[in-house]
């Protein structure tokens, strides 16, 4: 996570972000609610995807709140 915080190369952001949420890690959740608010399209779908992998019940909530604020705009 601190490689990710850390790198500008977008791909490997993309990448890392991927490793995280394969990962499975109770600690990544805050990384990965951080970048499903993300303006970037690839960090948003790969936070989503990690978040679903997490399944915890704040990730499912994170991906409930994510879905009804773009429902919304």
């Amino acid at each position: 996570m601190n490689a990710f915080d850390s790198e500008t190369d977008h791909g490997l952001r993309c990448w890392l972000l991927e490793l995280i949420g394969e990962a499975r890690s109770p600690k990544s959740l805050l990384v990965l609610v951080a970048q499903l608010k993300s303006t970037d399209p690839a960090l948003r779908s790969w936070a989503a995807r990690g978040l679903q992998l997490l399944g915890t019940r704040e990730a499912r909530r994170a991906l409930y709140e994510a879905d009804s604020k773009a429902e919304n705009q």
